[in-house]
């Protein structure tokens, strides 16, 4: 069975890779995004109608509220499909997952 110090350091040098991963990629992400043409001309040109309030009480009628949550909530999660939220979202993950990394390290006993 291995030591604690040793599982620490793994714990460590795992969080550690995929705390550099996770921001590596997401910053090519978000440069490839930058340079790869796709700007503000690519959007849904209906995507002011999704958020007047007719269409949103026509919804409501015709499918009822939670099925007006539910067209909020794909229209939402399809957005991060594109570079930047993705990449945002990509560096965020993580750095939770190296944050959980380092603190189960640090609850480690440790063998003095």
């Amino acid at each position: 069975m291995q030591s604690s110090i040793s599982r620490r350091s793994l714990l460590n040098y795992t969080g550690l890779v995929i705390l550099i991963a996770g921001m590596c990629t997401g910053e090519f992400i978000y440069w490839r995004s930058l340079h790869g043409g796709s700007g503000a001309g690519d959007e849904d040109p209906l995507s002011g109608q999704y958020d007047s309030r007719v269409y949103q009480r026509e919804m409501e009628v015709n499918v009822g509220t939670f099925g007006l949550i539910m067209d909020q909530w794909s229209r939402s999660f399809a957005k991060l499909k594109e570079p930047g939220p993705l990449a945002i979202t990509i560096t965020v993950v993580s750095m939770l997952a190296a944050g959980g990394c380092f603190f189960v390290a640090s609850r480690l006993p440790r063998d003095d």
